[in-house]
């Protein structure tokens, strides 16, 4: 749709001008004034885009075969789970050494299975735990041991993804168990 002539950016800024002196005559209305001020500052548009919307945790980014991801995905919907909390009661386990993480397993050299992250904002304080007991659990079972990697081990032990599904070889059953 076109836009009227008379809204051009010029017309607007000379009315929004207006309308920032205008509520700066009356007390009442001066924050209105500041924030038509503050708009008509240079870069001041950027104000009227909305805030990035993140919950301050780490993002844990998890390089994985897309059809595990996607089963990943289905299994923690059909059981009413969330993802996230999931993989911080992996943390919980593995901190606890309750759980020790199997080494991962590499997709079949030269496959053309296609790959994706699953991005999990995992508590920071866990996060910090886990990387802080990384070192130890690397010596322990002589391979890098990652917060990342713990992660994926803990949702494939919890969703049954098999080594053939890491591999590319099968591909996970979506179906809920």
């Amino acid at each position: 749709m076109p836009r009227s002539r008379r809204l051009a950016p010029d017309v607007v800024r000379a009315r929004l001008t207006v309308l920032a002196d205008r509520l700066h005559k009356r007390d009442e209305d001066a924050d209105f004034a500041e924030a038509v001020d503050a708009i008509l500052a240079p870069r001041g548009w950027e104000l009227l885009k909305p805030a990035a919307q993140s919950t301050g945790e780490p993002n844990l980014a998890l390089w994985m075969n897309k059809s595990i991801k996607e089963a990943i995905y289905a299994k923690a919907q059909a059981a009413g789970e969330n993802v996230r909390d999931v993989v911080e009661e992996g943390f919980r386990k593995f901190l606890a050494g309750e759980f020790t993480p199997e080494k991962p397993v590499r997709t079949v050299r030269g496959s053309q299975v296609e790959k994706d992250n699953l991005n999990v904002r995992a508590s920071a304080a866990l996060c910090g735990q886990v990387t802080k007991r990384c070192p130890a659990a690397t010596k322990e079972l002589g391979w890098e041991v990652t917060p990342g990697r713990v992660a994926m081990s803990w949702l494939y032990a919890e969703y049954g993804i098999s080594d053939d599904d890491q591999r590319g070889v099968t591909v996970p059953d979506i179906d809920a168990d």
